[in-house]
């Protein structure tokens, strides 16, 4: 919820909320994707991860897959604090996608309200 909070906090509306949970793995999480894509009212995507069960390579992977299912053409901005974060981004750098990685919530929550409003 802190996450649709700072969407809000930053000017952005906020069009869904999806929780993948502790256990998801790469397929459940580009399924995941996929029903978040067909609301026609997301402009972008945020994805905040507070790591510590989920690993972040396994989102990682499950984002580049499902970009690559629905050929997305949506800004994503990924935002995550976990172990693995140096390998999911690896991941996502070498995916050929333009993920835009933050460091913190405020950048991320900045960045894909911009890119929602097309700036």
């Amino acid at each position: 919820m802190a996450t649709m909070d700072i969407i809000k906090y930053a000017g952005g509306m906020p069009a869904n909320f999806l929780d993948v949970g502790g256990g998801a793995n790469a397929e459940q999480v580009a399924h995941a994707f996929e029903i978040l894509l067909s609301d026609k009212s997301v402009k972008a995507v945020l994805i905040n991860i507070f790591g510590g069960i989920l690993r972040v390579d396994t989102l990682a992977t499950g984002v580049v897959e499902a970009a690559r299912r629905t050929n997305i053409k949506l800004p994503v901005v990924l935002r995550w604090k976990a172990q693995t974060w140096m390998r999911a981004r690896r991941v996502l750098m070498d995916s050929g996608f333009n993920f835009v990685v933050c460091d913190t919530m405020k950048d991320a929550a900045d960045k894909v309200v911009a890119a929602a409003r097309g700036a």
